[in-house]
């Protein structure tokens, strides 16, 4: 028996009760947190500048917006080893 080549799969696409009443898909929830990365409900692929495709299938995905992760575009926490300056009040005027 000669074994079946695979197919190309095609794209994922949301079934009907996936969709909203207008027939649109789904929207992506991103929630941006102080002083800290873009949390991004997963799976997600990312493309880079260079246009190679960084996938995550996590459940929620950290983009960094600090650009000191290791782990770029993701967030390895580097944001949390680097305290930022706080600020001083302003001294009365003499």
């Amino acid at each position: 028996m000669e074994p079946v080549p695979e197919q190309p799969t095609a794209p994922a696409v949301p079934a009907p009760a996936d969709r909203d009443p207008a027939g649109r898909d789904p929207a992506v929830r991103v929630t941006p947190l102080a002083e800290g990365p873009l949390l991004i409900e997963g799976p997600v692929e990312v493309v880079m500048a260079d246009g190679t495709v960084r996938r995550s299938e996590r459940p929620v995905v950290a983009l960094c917006r600090c650009r000191r992760s290791l782990r770029d575009p993701f967030c390895d926490t580097s944001h949390r080893r680097r305290a930022r300056p706080r600020r001083s009040d302003p001294e009365p005027p003499d």
